[in-house]
């Protein structure tokens, strides 16, 4: 228990990225209460505006043709437009870094809406954000690093806008690793 105050908390997707999870099996491909609980034991809550869903996914949990390379698990979400979703930590962390994932190419290429990933404080004030415009490619689009920092980050929320065209709402986003308050 000692490392979760060291360390922060991982995300789920960086847990299981290796295989030195003491679970048999990756927790990928759940949503809901599910994603809920298991991000609460971490010391995170999830906070998802209604009628939208996200979920915890490896590349092989795709299958709707949206291809994506991940580093390891990632989020995706779906649902209407505009979308987000926020991650609350338990404690304060002092940064937070993340990929959106590797965007692959098919035959009609590859989109990915406009986002943004904004963080803030106990009480809300604004600490940082990061985000891309719209991607729309006919190739492959390289993974994209982003990191976040400022004393006190309890909250980094994801907000995207589709504008209304079919597959993904958000940016994929995998490799979450806030780092702790020491």
């Amino acid at each position: 228990m000692m490392w979760r105050s060291f360390l922060g908390m991982t995300l789920a997707l960086a847990l299981v990225a290796g295989g030195a999870s003491a679970q048999t099996q990756r927790p990928y491909g759940i949503r809901g209460d599910q994603l809920y609980n298991l991000l609460k034991t971490e010391g995170v809550t999830l906070a998802i505006w209604p009628r939208q869903s996200l979920a915890m996914i490896d590349g092989d949990d795709v299958g709707d043709g949206q291809a994506i390379g991940l580093a390891s698990g990632g989020f995706v979400q779906k649902g209407g437009h505009p979308c987000q979703y926020s991650l609350l930590w338990d404690r304060p962390i002092t940064s937070v870094s993340f990929n959106r994932s590797l965007l692959k190419a098919d035959g009609k290429g590859v989109s990915q809406p406009e986002w943004t990933a904004m963080a803030f404080d106990d009480i809300g004030h604004p600490l940082g954000a990061v985000g891309e415009k719209a991607i729309r490619s006919r190739r492959d689009v390289r993974a994209q690093h982003f990191e976040i920092t400022g004393a006190g980050l309890k909250q980094l929320v994801f907000w995207a806008d589709n504008r209304g065209a079919d597959g993904l709402c958000n940016a994929v986003i995998d490799t979450i690793q806030p780092t702790a308050t020491r």
